[in-house]
C-alpha cells in the first residue's frame, strides 16, 4: 500500500501522518538551504567586483595606469589597459548575474494551507500536493541556483587573469 493512501476503513495509517511530517520538514530544512546558499553567491559576488575594483583602484594610486608627464609615454603598456578594461566589463556582467534579482519560492504559499483548493479540501493541513509543491519549487529553484554559480565561477576565473595580466603588464615594463 502506497503511504499516501488511506486504509480501506477511513481511518489515516499513522506512518503516513509521519512520512508526510518527515517530507515536509525535509522540504522546510531543504528550501532553507537554497535561501542560504543564494545569500552566499551574492554575497561572494559582491565580494569579487570589490576585490577587482581594489585591484584597478591600486594599480591607479601607484602610478601604473597614467602617463609619464615628461615623455607623454604610457607607464603601463596598452594592450594591457584595454584587456584589463574588457575582463572588469565582463566581469561586472558576470557578477550582475548573480546580484540581479530572480523570483524564488523558498517554501509554499500560506494560502494554500488556509485555503487549500478544491481538489485538496478535506485533506490534512500537511499533504501529498503540499509536499510536491515544495519539492517542484526546489527543483525550479536548483536551477538558477546552477546557472548562479556558474557565473560566480566565471567570474572568479576573470578576477584571477585579471590579476595575471596586471602582473604580467608590471615584468615587462623596462
Amino acid at each position: 500500500m502506497a503511504f499516501w493512501r488511506r486504509k480501506r476503513n477511513g481511518a489515516s495509517d499513522p506512518l503516513e501522518d509521519e512520512r508526510l511530517k518527515l517530507g515536509y520538514e525535509m522540504a522546510k530544512t531543504l528550501l532553507g538551504a537554497q535561501e542560504g546558499t543564494v545569500a552566499n553567491l551574492r554575497t561572494r559576488a559582491s565580494a569579487i567586483l570589490g576585490v577587482a575594483a581594489f585591484v584597478v583602484t591600486f594599480s591607479s594610486s601607484v602610478g601604473l595606469l597614467r602617463s609619464d608627464a615628461t615623455t607623454k609615454e604610457l607607464i603601463f603598456p596598452e594592450w594591457a589597459a584595454w584587456t584589463l578594461l574588457g575582463m572588469m566589463l565582463a566581469q561586472g556582467g558576470f557578477v550582475m548575474g548573480v546580484l540581479w534579482p530572480v523570483k524564488f519560492n523558498f517554501g509554499h504559499p500560506v494560502g494554500s494551507v488556509i485555503n487549500p483548493m478544491a481538489s485538496q479540501v478535506g485533506l490534512k493541513p500537511i499533504n501529498r500536493p503540499l509536499i510536491e509543491g515544495m519539492q517542484a519549487n526546489m527543483k525550479a529553484n536548483a536551477k538558477v541556483i546552477r546557472r548562479m554559480a556558474r557565473l560566480l565561477q566565471v567570474a572568479i576565473v576573470l578576477l584571477l587573469l585579471e590579476v595575471g595580466i596586471l602582473l604580467i603588464a608590471l615584468i615587462s615594463l623596462e
